[in-house]
């Protein structure tokens, strides 16, 4: 009879650590402005191909590196 009740618990309590593990906030852009090392390098490589293709000038290019390695 207790294990009746346990298990439905249990997953309950599965499935919430699983909704906070998967919210926005940790997919994207995290709101205490923490960027994982791999989002960060891959912004800088956009950046870089922006730069080359002419999109952005020199200054652009200058001013969103600094904001990335922030």
């Amino acid at each position: 009879m207790l294990l009746g009740w346990l298990l439905p618990i249990l997953l309950l309590v599965l499935g919430g650590m699983w909704l906070l593990n998967n919210s926005p906030s940790n997919r994207g852009g995290n709101p205490d402005g923490f960027h994982p090392p791999q989002r960060v390098e891959r912004a800088e490589e956009i950046l870089q191909e922006r730069y080359a293709r002419g999109e952005i000038s020199r200054e652009e290019y200058e001013e969103m590196r600094q904001t990335l390695k922030r």
